[in-house]
């Protein structure tokens, strides 16, 4: 018989982030041994001007993980990244808008603590938005 060689803890993280024009904003830097396994975005404060969508990933994929939220004219309140349709190539085994609801995600994983996780607008607002951003995954400790 064997024994584990390390215990692992679920987690569930949620960001409240405004966005800051163009500029990408860190939401959270990972720590090392971590597994992502979903990443949603909610409108807190509908941003003001034209344009103005969303994107979620990380230093490597810009929208790794949520492929765009539109935000100006959006309703507060709305959720994306809970459609896989919605979910960028680390999340979607499929690859982005390609996938269908029969098509199963996949998880990123971290081992080292080099990497954070950003938002980006592609727009500059005249009222720029709140978002909440809920990280969901698994923690392994070396």
């Amino acid at each position: 018989m064997t024994t584990p060689n390390k215990t692992i803890y679920p987690f569930a993280e949620m960001f409240e982030v405004d966005t800051d024009g163009t500029t990408a904003v860190e939401v959270w830097k990972i720590p090392a041994g971590t597994a992502i396994t979903m990443v949603l975005m909610r409108i807190g404060v509908a941003g003001a001007g034209a344009g103005g969508s969303v994107i979620v990933g990380d230093n490597d994929d810009d929208n790794g993980f949520i492929l765009a939220g539109l935000f100006c004219g959006g309703t507060v309140g709305t959720i994306f990244g809970d459609a896989i349709t919605e979910r960028g190539d680390y999340l979607n085994a499929t690859g982005g808008a390609a996938a269908t609801s029969t098509h199963a995600g996949k998880w990123k994983v971290y081992t080292d603590a080099t990497k954070s996780i950003y938002i980006d607008c592609d727009t500059d607002m005249t009222t720029e938005a709140t978002v909440q951003v809920f990280i969901f995954g698994y923690r392994y400790y070396s």
